[in-house]
């Protein structure tokens, strides 16, 4: 059963029909979509900023800053894909028996994988500015997942939830244990 939110703006917001101008629709199903390659695109631009030295030197600290995002990505979206099989929800569109804004399967619907994975990708070493953009974007991305009608808004929050853990645990672990090591390995 869906959040109480979400059951009581069910039925305005996902009762669309052709009078939802196109601009619109075209611009929550691209968001929902397609909006977290440009999260991903944010924390690898924010990783390669904010590596410095020489190419190869530049290179190498990017790939560095991104593993922990990558591997927190990895695991987040192995959870999802297991909470979703524990804990399955029923998507919006199946159970108002509504079309979603863009074809979807009708699997679990909690936890969402864009939003898990968004918010785990903050595990990556990359400074303030990218994490927050990163933030925004995501939260877009899960907004228009909700309003697409693919989602559930506990969905979202819950998934943020998820992600945010992982991302947390997965930068503890790599500043306990890869930094000091990659500290003596270059003094």
């Amino acid at each position: 059963m869906p959040d109480p939110i979400s059951r009581a703006v069910s039925t305005h917001v996902f009762q669309w029909d052709a009078t939802l101008p196109a601009l619109a629709t075209q611009t929550i199903s691209g968001v929902a979509q397609f909006g977290i390659f440009v999260a991903v695109l944010v924390v690898g631009l924010g990783a390669l900023w904010a590596a410095g030295g020489s190419p190869r030197d530049r290179i190498v600290r990017t790939i560095l800053r991104l593993i922990p995002g990558i591997v927190a990505v990895g695991v987040a979206l192995l959870a999802a894909h297991f909470i979703g099989k524990v804990l399955p929800e029923t998507r919006p569109f199946v159970l108002l028996g509504q079309q979603p804004l863009f074809p979807h399967a009708a699997d679990a619907s909690f936890p969402s994988d864009h939003v898990s994975g968004g918010m785990a990708m903050l595990a990556a070493r990359v400074g303030r500015w990218t994490k927050t953009i990163t933030v925004v974007i995501v939260i877009l991305v899960g907004a228009a997942r909700v309003l697409a009608g693919v989602h559930w808004l506990d969905d979202i929050v819950g998934a943020a939830i998820i992600g945010l853990v992982i991302a947390g645990l997965a930068s503890t672990a790599w500043s306990a244990l890869v930094v000091p090591r990659l500290a003596v390995r270059t003094a």
